[in-house]
């Protein structure tokens, strides 16, 4: 999906080709190789430990579904990339490595700022503030956190088009079936007289709506 949506082909196989994966040669050696464009980003930090010791001892949460599991999703996401201020008269200073941000819940959080106008530079000229740099990268991360959203929407209007068109189908199939039913009538005869009816659907003098017949046969003549 990134390649259809961001980078080319090639563009993506440069950036996978910057990582090494372990793999194996012709011979069934463990070997490094250089990443391919159908493998996984590699995680910032081998192990739990390892990402703790650079986060001040906080393990940071997994970015791939930061936008479903934080209240306010996107909108949340731009307020804490670019809500870092300083510390307001009268609040606590921050412990060594942490920094102010009152959109933080407990508002001292263990992540710097990283986002800054002019720090990133985009070749179709876009001017790189700080709020179109957040909000590309929220949007990335919202592809992350369901990168089958657009396929599944697909599918979703194929299937209710499909439904629609069963349906009616299923109508036209029900009126050409039980037309023969809805049309059908129903005489009651005089017990004794069940014979009564004749074959072109008349009802003889025995019958209980014998008004009723002789007024249809005067309309008919």
């Amino acid at each position: 999906a990134v390649v259809s949506t961001q980078s080319t082909g090639e563009e993506v196989k440069e950036m996978a080709a910057e990582y090494m994966y372990p793999g194996l040669d012709d011979e069934g050696n463990k070997i490094e190789r250089p990443g391919d464009i159908q493998d996984f980003m590699p995680a910032p930090y081998d192990n739990e430990i390892k990402a703790r010791l650079a986060n001040n001892g906080a393990e940071p949460p997994d970015l791939t579904l930061i936008n479903i599991a934080r209240e306010g999703n996107e909108d949340y996401l731009f307020s804490l990339l670019t809500g870092y201020e300083e510390v307001p008269a009268g609040q606590a200073e921050p412990a060594e490595g942490q920094a102010y941000n009152p959109y933080f819940h407990g508002y001292y959080i263990g992540m710097a700022q990283q986002l800054y106008n002019e720090s990133v530079d985009y070749e179709d000229g876009t001017i790189p503030y700080q709020s179109q740099i957040a909000k590309d990268v929220i949007q990335y991360l919202s592809w992350t956190s369901n990168p089958w959203m657009d396929e599944s929407i697909m599918y979703g209007m194929k299937a209710m088009s499909s439904a629609a068109v069963m349906l009616i189908l299923s109508y036209i199939f029900m009126r050409i079936r039980r037309n023969g039913v809805r049309s059908r009538q129903i005489h009651f005869a005089v017990a004794g007289h069940d014979k009564s009816i004749a074959k072109n659907g008349n009802v003889n003098n025995f019958s209980k709506y014998k008004d009723v017949d002789d007024a249809l046969s005067k309309m008919k003549r």
